[in-house]
């Protein structure tokens, strides 16, 4: 290679590092990318699911689906982890510290079927603010899955979502409720039965 193919060789080379550099050093001024932050007099619950679930990808349209109405219900659990004595007992007194389950299932009215294109959403009153917990579905893997430990039959039909009591909560009695909407635009709401001793309770 001659002299002047060598020297333009290496300008080329030095600018090309310079170039990268500067994209280097700008890319670590940039902040950080932040969450969007809740509406005022709402505040953003913890992940779906177990408290640690990554946002889950949309399920498909289900043939026939998207005629009737959208139907949820469920109840409240105990989300102590799997060996505990009280993993997954139906309850809704909770001491502080412990973890609130909430346990939900989707039906597409027309057809009488699992509606899993549903977004669940927990909401919570607590400290004069509405706390939004979004729910996991459980059922991803299809029903020829076989059952995880404990269960008896595949998820399709579960939403789950937890809620762990704040170390300073006061005793009380706490109301809430459970939101969804489907990929056909329905939407609806759930609520527990109206018997004040029903309700998700804060107990010493």
């Amino acid at each position: 290679m001659s002299t002047p193919a060598r020297r333009f060789t290496f300008v080329a080379a030095a600018l090309a590092l310079l170039v990268l550099s500067a994209i280097a050093s700008l890319a670590a001024q940039q902040p950080a990318a932040q969450p969007p932050a809740a509406p005022a007099g709402r505040q953003a619950g913890p992940p779906a699911g177990r408290g640690n679930a990554a946002p889950q990808a949309p399920m498909p349209k289900q043939p026939g689906h998207g005629t009737g109405k959208l139907v949820i219900w469920g109840d409240i659990a105990s989300f102590q982890p799997r060996g505990h004595p009280m993993n997954c007992l139906t309850m809704n007194r909770f001491k502080r510290g412990e973890p609130a389950g909430f346990r939900m299932t989707a039906i597409d009215g027309g057809t009488g079927e699992v509606e899993h294109t549903a977004e669940l959403t927990i909401h919570i009153i607590y400290g004069g603010k509405t706390i939004d917990i979004p729910m996991r579905y459980r059922g991803t893997a299809g029903p020829t899955a076989p059952p995880p430990s404990g269960y008896l039959r595949p998820l399709v039909e579960l939403w789950t979502g937890r809620w762990d009591v704040p170390a300073d909560a006061p005793t009380s009695m706490l109301l809430y409720t459970v939101s969804a909407k489907d990929a056909f635009g329905r939407t609806t709401i759930f609520q527990p039965f109206s018997f004040s001793s029903s309700q998700l309770t804060i107990v010493e």
